[in-house]
């Protein structure tokens, strides 16, 4: 399958650096021009290019987030919860440009992770950028951070793979194990 990528070089140095949440608009950064699909497993070792992945922090009218504990195909996060919920943008997600193509792929993720996901059930505001550096999963990943805000009367149904969800408050946060994405994500809320 291929993947959404952009070549790393083509990302301002200060997004791409050190890890970090930042406060970025790539939409206007990246342009068309910039989109590479390439094979998963190829992206997957290729530090000169990052995989776009939308990644949404979702909050309920309470002011309270979905958490979940990790599990699933992604052993090194085990034991980790998360804040959010994201995925690779694939090839049938390709819209005309890129903001087409990232919500297409947002959208997909969302209704395969929320049972009862419906376009009007979130209102979704880009936040802006999150880069980890820490490890060689990370350095090939760039994440674009949405807050999805339920709308009223709407609650989530998680699927399967979110087991165990929850919602909790950012001070119930403060005492769980949370994955750096989820961290970093959080900064941006």
């Amino acid at each position: 399958m291929q993947i959404l990528c952009v070549k790393t070089n083509s990302l301002p140095l200060e997004w791409t650096q050190k890890t970090r949440a930042l406060c970025a608009d790539v939409f206007s950064h990246v342009r068309d021009a910039d989109i590479h699909w390439i094979e998963r497993g190829h992206a997957e070792n290729d530090e000169t290019y990052r995989q776009i992945i939308p990644y949404i922090v979702i909050m309920d009218t309470a002011g309270k987030f979905l958490c979940y504990p990790r599990h699933g195909n992604e052993a090194r996060l085990h034991g980790f919860y998360s804040c959010g919920i994201g995925g690779h943008i694939d090839i049938p997600d390709k819209h005309e440009t890129f903001s087409q193509t990232v919500y297409a792929g947002l959208a997909r993720e969302l209704s395969e992770e929320l049972a009862n996901f419906s376009q009007d059930s979130l209102l979704l505001e880009y936040r802006g950028i999150i880069n980890d550096i820490d490890s060689p999963v990370s350095r090939v990943h760039f994440g674009l951070v949405f807050l999805g805000r339920c709308a009223e009367g709407y609650l989530p149904a998680p699927s399967a793979e979110l087991s165990g969800a929850r919602w909790l408050s950012r001070k119930e946060l403060e005492g769980q194990k949370k994955e750096a994405w989820s961290k970093l994500a959080l900064e941006l809320i």
